[in-house]
């Protein structure tokens, strides 16, 4: 015996119920005030390559290698700068200067994580926890166990200028200077009336440092890392390990460590972790995908290989999250290679190698003189705030890898804004020009350049 075919009545009755059971798609999120929200939305991102190899494989690329004399003599400084907080004998800064650095906070109040302005006491209370009374109160040499946060004031509670301040799209913490990387040498210089918080010089310069992130670096450690040759890692993420099953930190591009042996395939590399408030030695082995001999050789298509995993990676304004902002990016591209850069984007231009100033030209001549002068991936373009890596020219135009947060926008009503970006990216020096909402001129990368840096000319 057949079924009974339902009626056409009953059909519609079944699709408008189950149509009515099916949640649609959730409401869109309210934009954030002067943001743009994703897709990027900027021409340049979809029709220049984000490869940084593909613009050497193009006709007309110049190639270069740097001399290894010449590189040698560049690593022997890097080391020297590296290691020198383990010759200090005393704190770079005097009291006067470290109290400055907590008084200029307190001019500026600014907000808290949850947006509130913050109270003179707890700005007062913070002074008192750090006990400059006997600064300094400590004086030897350490070493970070991992990956640190460098900190202008000793807490880990952030310090806002508000959600959108002046339209920057990002709640960003003016605490936070840097990301050291794992194994860094230190000089100890003072420590919280609590010992939580350490002030420390370090090869980036005097932060505070959460002290379970530091141990003392005694002397034969100090002799062992400081006579080896050193290794860089090639990767990012990359987990060390004891060879026992113990986890002992991650580490990344811009981390150097001993090199202890090497064998075809692979590489032995030496570790600090603490052990009773002491730095000791692991060793352990890594592949050569994951670490090489220090320095690499130096030369266009090396520096465009290793940056070339780095693209898409999310911007971190001052190593926040474990990303990099636009100094960092270019500070762990080339420490491989043992060419040492300051960890500011303005100390990077002035102090990288042979400034070159572009601020008295017009636009158009500056980037003729960017083209004309700057060395594919061994030069630096500086605007105020931000610093990028000269890839070449294509299609008549001087194109930078850069990590970008955004660009500046304004509506109509004169509120200013970002069209947010927020990762690693090639794009040339008028990326966003065809946005109507840009703030012009100087949201326009090329009419705030003052200047490119050889960082090595070969």
């Amino acid at each position: 015996m057949s079924a009974r075919r339902p009626s056409l009545g009953a059909l519609l009755l079944a699709l408008c119920l189950a149509l009515a059971a099916c949640p649609g798609p959730p409401p869109a999120a309210p934009p954030s005030a002067g943001v743009q929200a994703p897709p990027l939305g900027v021409a340049d991102l979809e029709r220049l390559p984000q490869d940084p190899l593909w613009y050497l494989a193009q006709p007309g690329a110049r190639h270069w290698a740097l001399d290894p004399s010449r590189q040698a003599g560049l690593a022997q400084a890097f080391r020297q700068r590296f290691f020198a907080p383990w010759q200090q004998e005393a704190p770079r800064q005097d009291v006067q200067e470290v109290r400055q650095d907590f008084l200029d906070f307190l001019a500026n109040p600014g907000h808290g994580e949850d947006l509130w302005p913050r109270g003179q006491a707890w700005r007062q209370a913070l002074l008192d926890y750090a006990g400059l009374e006997d600064y300094p109160n400590r004086g030897y040499p350490g070493i970070s166990l991992g990956p640190a946060d460098l900190r202008s004031l000793p807490t880990r509670r952030p310090h806002m200028d508000g959600f959108a301040h002046a339209g920057q799209g990002f709640a960003f913490d003016n605490l936070q200077q840097s990301l050291l990387p794992p194994n860094t040498p230190l000089y100890v210089v003072h420590a919280s009336r609590d010992g939580a918080w350490l002030l420390c010089d370090s090869p980036h310069g005097p932060w505070w440092v959460e002290a379970d992130k530091v141990a003392r670096a005694e002397g034969p450690l100090r002799r062992a890392w400081q006579a080896a040759p050193l290794a860089a890692l090639m990767a990012d993420e990359v987990a060390l390990g004891d060879g026992q099953g113990v986890f002992l930190f991650r580490g990344g591009v811009g981390t150097l460590l001993p090199l202890a042996g090497q064998g075809q395939e692979d590489l032995t590399v030496l570790a600090a972790v603490g052990q009773e408030g002491r730095a000791v030695a692991r060793r352990v082995g890594l592949s050569r995908r994951q670490a090489q001999p220090w320095p690499l050789a130096l030369s266009d298509q090396a520096v465009a290989r290793l940056a070339t995993p780095l693209m898409g990676q999310a911007y971190g304004w001052g190593g926040s999250f474990g990303n990099r902002d636009c100094s960092a990016l270019l500070k762990d591209l080339f420490t491989p290679f043992g060419l040492w850069l300051p960890r500011n984007s303005s100390n990077q231009a002035q102090e990288g190698g042979r400034f070159v100033p572009l601020g008295h030209l017009e636009p158009a001549d500056r980037e003729r003189r960017i083209i004309e002068q700057g060395v594919p991936y061994l030069t630096l373009i500086w605007r105020p705030g931000h610093i990028m890596l000269y890839i070449g020219e294509h299609q008549g135009q001087a194109l930078v890898l850069h990590s970008l947060w955004g660009l500046k926008t304004r509506d109509p009503d004169g509120r200013e804004g970002r069209q947010v970006v927020g990762r690693v990216v090639i794009t040339s020096l008028r990326a966003g020009d065809e946005l109507p909402r840009l703030a012009r001129p100087e949201g326009l990368l090329l009419n705030r350049v003052e200047g490119m840096t050889l960082l090595a000319p070969p």
